[in-house]
């Protein structure tokens, strides 16, 4: 049974990884993507018709979602309409959403994750923002507020936090004006970000009334 013996950074796609099988490059895709993999499991393929006798043209459209997926990581649904847009009949799209599902390749929920740690993380983003985000990529809600949950819990932060630090770096382009006009700009922009206005309010409070953090003010 083939099995995946190495998972290496791709030499010219930043942010993606090669999953080897038994030696031999077999997919590159995103390092979201192979999140669950690791040396020693089964492969992708494992457990899959093999190829050569799987029909033709669930083949190809199987391929295709793989080479759709080494681009970027997508959700099942986005993967799903993206093929039927490039003409894939959907019974072909069907099969190929359950093999990489259960080869490891496709996962909602780890998609979701990569996507709310980056915008807790990174870019500050409304919980309200990201899940409206996954809503359109076809995330079902209950998936997505489960992953806003761990990355929350798992970065030690909350909403407020997450708005505060929204906060601080629009004030930074809004430092020429007076007092009233920064936080009416500031809780404007809150609002439009998504954040719920007790949280808009309590973060204001506290990027106005007190100094930034060292090394958001390095």
């Amino acid at each position: 049974m083939p099995i995946i013996t190495g998972i290496v950074p791709s030499p010219d796609k930043p942010g993606h990884v090669v999953i080897l099988v038994d030696g031999v490059a077999f997919a590159t895709v995103p390092e979201a993507s192979a999140a669950g993999l690791a040396p020693g499991q089964d492969s992708p393929a494992a457990g899959a018709e093999p190829p050569r006798k799987a029909a033709a043209g669930e083949q190809k459209t199987y391929e295709r979602a793989l080479r759709l997926l080494s681009f970027r990581a997508r959700s099942a649904r986005e993967l799903e309409k993206r093929l039927i847009e490039k003409g894939e009949p959907p019974e072909h799209v069907a099969t190929a959403i359950a093999r990489l599902s259960a080869n490891g390749l496709l996962d909602d929920a780890r998609f979701a994750e990569a996507k709310a740690r980056s915008g807790i993380v990174g870019k500050p983003r409304s919980r309200r923002r990201i899940e409206q985000d996954l809503a359109r990529k076809g995330v079902a809600r209950d998936v997505a507020e489960a992953a806003i949950r761990r990355v929350m819990a798992d970065e030690g932060t909350d909403e407020l936090a997450v708005a505060e630090r929204a906060a601080r770096k629009k004030l930074r382009s809004l430092s020429g004006l007076d007092p009233r006009e920064q936080r009416q700009k500031l809780y404007a922009f809150l609002a439009r970000q998504g954040y719920a206005p007790d949280v808009a309010r309590r973060a204001l409070r506290a990027v106005l009334h007190a100094p930034p953090p060292e090394d958001e003010g390095a």
